[in-house]
């Protein structure tokens, strides 16, 4: 009974092809690559996009009401954005590295890589080096159109030494009332975790390890309950650039790699699906949802639910690409 249920799971995990869904682009102004969109949020029946804010600094957020993104699907009519300005930081330094939050210093500064909110309260995971981390709040203010970055601060141990990699995920567990971060390579079980923090932002973060591997990128997540996530898993590589491949799959094997792989692809190609996370008896487990994408210029950073699937968004980098806001009908 125990090896028929194995040879279920395994093949569920590894076999079972996620399905291929249709993709439509939304019609908006936000499509130059110089945004480097990073993440998604949803506030207040809108839609916030978060530039990366380094190689660009743009140091504000867009949202787009939820039902102008709506009529954009239907109709292709063009979704109107408003801009929040982020107020209270500063920017020094030749390469823009030295980041100031008020009065407090975040050295190489690599830009923001997650967004969540709660209520008035947004929240973002800032990328400095490969050792450090850091997950910052802020407070809203719809009046003035402002995003007031506070000194309340925490540093998120390193997991892997990998360059430019950082936590590229945040979610609130309203159960918990805490924020989880995900470091973007999973790729094993004796190192790889994520860490749960209070809203707070006070304490030890605690970390929770996988069941098993996530190869390639966790890009971003969205909590669906307090046990359920879920989130976009990429791999870029190209015959000139494949340095975050083996960065990632270093030490991996690679049998178990390409059983990965759902309606096509291989390590030498893009890939993109739309993953579905679970916490159980703390541990975090996956299963393929959806196949997105095979192509290099659908660098997807960014995941929310809107209605009957989700809304991804694609960071214009690596190669100047164009940044755009698509929908995906899925279930989970």
């Amino acid at each position: 009974m125990k090896s028929a249920l194995l040879i279920f799971l395994l093949f569920t995990y590894f076999i079972l092809p996620a399905q291929t869904n249709h993709t439509i682009q939304v019609n908006d102004a936000l499509t130059a690559h110089q945004y480097e969109f990073s993440a998604l949020a949803n506030w207040k029946n809108k839609i916030v996009l978060i530039p990366q804010n380094h190689n660009h600094v743009i140091d504000s957020v867009f949202l787009i009401k939820s039902s102008a993104i709506q009529h954009s699907i239907k109709k292709n009519r063009l979704a109107q954005h408003t801009s929040f300005a982020i107020k209270n930081i500063r920017h020094e330094g030749v390469k823009k590295d030295s980041l100031y939050i008020g009065d407090v210093l975040l050295t190489h500064y690599e830009g923001i890589e997650a967004c969540v909110i709660k209520n008035n309260t947004i929240y973002f995971s800032l990328e400095t080096d490969t050792s450090f981390c850091y997950i910052i709040k802020g407070n809203i203010n719809k009046k003035d159109k402002t995003i007031f970055l506070l000194s309340d601060t925490i540093h998120i141990p390193n997991t892997y030494n990998i360059n430019n990699a950082g936590y590229e995920s945040l979610a609130y567990l309203p159960g918990k009332d805490s924020l989880i971060a995900f470091f973007e390579c999973n790729k094993d079980t004796a190192t790889a975790r994520a860490f749960i923090v209070g809203v707070d932002l006070k304490g030890k973060p605690s970390p929770i390890q996988w069941e098993r591997p996530l190869y390639f990128r966790l890009t971003d997540v969205f909590a669906i309950n307090n046990s359920e996530l879920i989130g976009i898993n990429r791999l870029f590589t190209m015959s000139s650039n494949t340095r975050e491949r083996d960065d990632y799959l270093k030490g991996t094997n690679m049998e178990l790699v390409n059983k990965q792989f759902s309606n096509g692809g291989n390590i030498d190609t893009c890939f993109n699906q739309i993953i579905k996370i679970s916490i159980r008896q703390n541990k975090l487990n996956w299963q393929p949802l959806a196949f997105v994408s095979l192509g290099r210029q659908d660098n997807y950073e960014g995941i929310v639910p809107f209605r009957k699937g989700v809304l991804l968004v694609v960071d214009g980098e690596p190669g100047n690409n164009p940044c755009k806001l698509v929908y995906i009908s899925a279930k989970y």
